[in-house]
């Protein structure tokens, strides 16, 4: 978990939580955007009414309607364009910190121009991925809702959507450096994910993959803990709180783990951080 200690110290040592504040701002707009097209809180209404014997694409992919269509469709382009604005701000502004040791907002706009073209390919990518194990794991729930027996069924569909998500959190870290690649070595899409991976193989793997999976593991559950109360107000606003902390913190922790693999100097350590003196690598 060295990754994640790293990228914790950037966000709330140093400068005494004023970073994380920043992006956490910053990342709150797509954090709503994504409550409202992914709530996992309405996860337990699906599970407490499951049945069997579903013969819709449309009603498994929408979890026999405990999650809305229409907010899925509308949240999922609002945080496609939210993430492409307020991430190439974030992204700018966190390489830049690490580059040349000045953190802050520059100009929303000029941030924004800085960190766009990179930040539209990753953000491409990775909702592009995230649609396709979408459809599979509807495809493969809707197998298994054709299971007569409804405890083997709902045990079925769980395993995979529980699937679907590890899917994604491995290829996060497999790619966990895939923005940085495209934003400091100006590599394209497939040669940037290519670089990434490479990153971080080996050894490394594993304390990226705990980096991402764990922080991410602990906000779902929470997030179907919440919904359990089935107060959908509640649940929105938990979960767009998470949703914000979570892309807060995968946009440091792209930037960090690409420093530390890379055995790169970071610039961002305050001249009053004087509790932790860090081993310079040259």
């Amino acid at each position: 978990m060295k990754y994640f200690k790293a990228t914790a110290e950037y966000l709330f040592k140093l400068e005494k939580g004023k970073r994380f504040l920043t992006l956490f701002l910053l990342s709150l707009p797509v954090g709503v955007a994504l409550a409202a097209a992914s709530p996992v809180g309405r996860l337990y209404v699906w599970l407490s009414g499951y049945s069997t014997g579903i013969g819709s694409f449309a009603e498994v992919w929408c979890f026999q309607s405990a999650v809305s269509s229409l907010h899925t469709g509308v949240g999922i382009a609002a945080a496609f364009v939210l993430m492409l604005f307020f991430m190439s701000v974030s992204s700018t502004v966190v390489s830049r910190s690490l580059r040349v040791g000045v953190f802050g907002i520059k100009g929303v706009f000029r941030d924004f121009n800085e960190g766009f073209i990179p930040v539209l390919q990753a953000v491409f990518g990775y909702t592009l991925t995230a649609l396709l194990i979408k459809i599979v794991m509807t495809a493969l729930m809707l197998l298994a809702q054709g299971v007569s027996n409804i405890v083997l069924s709902a045990i079925l569909s769980v395993f995979f959507m529980v699937l679907a998500y590890a899917l994604m959190m491995l290829l996060m870290s497999i790619g966990i450096t895939y923005l940085p690649y495209m934003t400091f070595n100006g590599l394209n899409s497939f040669s940037a994910y290519t670089a990434a991976s490479s990153s971080v193989s080996g050894k490394k793997f594993t304390g990226v993959f705990l980096s991402v999976a764990v922080p991410t593991a602990v906000a779902f559950a929470l997030s179907f803990v919440v919904g359990v109360a089935r107060n959908a107000v509640a649940s929105f606003a938990v979960e767009s709180l998470l949703n914000s902390v979570l892309i807060t913190y995968y946009v440091a922790l792209a930037f960090i783990t690409y420093y530390e693999v890379l055995g790169l100097v970071r610039e961002d350590y305050p001249k009053d951080y004087f509790y932790y003196k860090p081993r310079r690598k040259g």
